[in-house]
């Protein structure tokens, strides 16, 4: 799984950077268009920045637990993960050409993104809660 969290992360990055160049070739002249449009493109642009980043660090440190539950809601937060990825991309192309305004796209691929790393997080707390119960039970 972390092997896969960094080769996706890192294919996220690459697709930042191609939505960049895109954004500096289609709107060469920023003053032109709507500021409004325009902060709404530069968001949805760095969320795919944000989602690439929690892959790659992802990729680097995750490690399976040992316990059961706690792999599963391991490998549970990384689902909801990899769908908020498609979602902010899709965000992306929707929100910035196809409406050039606003849709639950972005919002529901942040919502998926604090539920996949609430997700981690509870796995990694209770590893760690469970290993401190367990020291201190051999020491009394």
């Amino acid at each position: 799984m972390a092997r896969l969290h960094l080769i996706f992360g890192l294919l996220l990055f690459v697709v930042f950077l191609v939505t960049g160049q895109y954004m500096r070739a289609d709107f060469p002249d920023k003053d032109a268009i709507d500021q409004t449009l325009r902060v709404l493109m530069r968001s949805r642009h760095i969320y795919i920045l944000f989602s690439a980043l929690i892959h790659i660090a992802l990729g680097v440190y995750f490690a399976p637990t040992a316990v059961a539950w706690q792999r599963f809601v391991q490998y549970a937060g990384s689902v909801f993960l990899f769908a908020s990825s498609v979602l902010l991309v899709s965000a992306f192309v929707r929100e910035t050409y196809a409406l050039a305004g606003f849709s639950d796209l972005s919002r529901f691929g942040i919502y998926t993104s604090l539920a996949g790393v609430g997700l981690h997080l509870i796995s990694t707390l209770g590893e760690r809660i469970g290993r401190t119960i367990d020291k201190t039970l051999d020491n009394h």
